[in-house]
């Protein structure tokens, strides 16, 4: 039976041992197809039909941690410009073997924010040492494949949903357009187990992403193109809508601005309450929703969101600028 004999074959996807005895375990194919299939079942559903099922345990920060300071030789840790907060720069800390933070989908990041400034708002809010670069699957790729020359072997890693398998492709289709793709969702949870791809004289490893409190996001509201802050002058108390996700309401007289998927509607309201956990925020902060955007504030102000919405919600003192500028 294949089943018994899956050990050498994985899945291109995802990386999972491919098998055919348990459907509900990483790297299901079919008996019949396994010869044949380069992708799992799920890995096949989502890259042809986008179908995604969220069923499957990741491995612990830990376990990844651990592989990594025990077996690579070289680190690309991604971050995109949203997500960059307290515990995903500890996480990038942790790692003890030579690395690179990359600032991925750097596409998104508004021109009115250069890379000089979020390099030096690293360098002094964060103390990174480590070279620092931006790229994306769209935007200075060859900048970021000319620092990989000299490395053969190099392991991606980052937060899940942070662009490492859509970014291993852009880096496929610049060498050989024929190959087979890694598969790629706008939702958590895709890479499965390390993957080896063979890329020139290259060996990069795609690494599962590491998974953290993250706002469960829906294809409408994932950024896939530079952002556009909407910024509101508040004279007096409001609340606000965010699409059909949730409501924040400011308390003071402030200035806020949103940084967002430009498909999520933001509605101003003036006469709603909301019932959650109110807290204040100083000035020239972000609140980051971790997987979703942040919300900069210009003055210090007092906030309520609802209470489920806390463990995706971070504060960091402002990237796009304010006292770090």
């Amino acid at each position: 039976m294949k089943g018994e004999n899956t050990m050498s074959k994985v899945c291109f996807g995802c990386g999972a041992k491919m098998q055919c005895t348990n459907k509900e375990k990483p790297g299901y194919v079919k008996e019949e197809k396994f010869d044949t299939s380069e992708y799992c079942s799920r890995c096949y559903k989502m890259i042809h039909y986008g179908e995604y099922e969220k069923n499957i345990e990741p491995k612990s920060k830990k376990e990844i941690i651990t592989t990594l300071n025990k077996n690579a030789k070289y680190v690309v840790f991604l971050v995109d410009f949203i997500d960059i907060f307290d515990e995903v720069i500890n996480i990038f800390k942790s790692i003890k073997v030579p690395k690179t933070l990359v600032v991925s989908k750097s596409d998104i990041i508004p021109k009115n924010v250069s890379f000089d400034q979020i390099r030096a708002y690293l360098r002094k809010v964060y103390r990174i040492k480590e070279e620092i670069i931006f790229t994306s699957s769209k935007t200075n790729l060859n900048t970021f494949i000319k620092s990989l020359y000299g490395k053969s072997e190099i392991y991606f890693t980052g937060l899940t949903n942070a662009g490492k398998s859509t970014l291993i492709n852009a880096i496929m289709d610049k060498y050989d357009s024929n190959r087979k793709r890694i598969a790629t969702s706008y939702k958590e949870n895709t890479t499965m187990d390390f993957l080896r791809v063979q890329i020139d004289n290259m060996t990069i490893i795609d690494s599962p992403g590491f998974v953290i409190e993250n706002f469960e996001l829906r294809k409408e509201s994932n950024i896939i193109s530079e952002i556009k802050p909407i910024t509101y002058q508040n004279k007096e108390a409001c609340t606000y809508k965010i699409s059909n996700l949730f409501n924040v309401r400011v308390s003071n007289k402030s200035s806020i601005v949103f940084y967002f998927s430009k498909n999520l509607e933001i509605k101003r309201l003036y006469d709603k309450q909301i019932i959650g956990m109110s807290f204040k925020v100083s000035a020239n902060s972000d609140i980051v929703i971790c997987g979703l955007g942040f919300i900069k504030t210009t003055d210090e102000i007092e906030i309520t969101v609802p209470q489920d919405l806390m463990k995706y919600i971070n504060i960091r003192p402002s990237i796009v600028g304010g006292v770090h500028e």
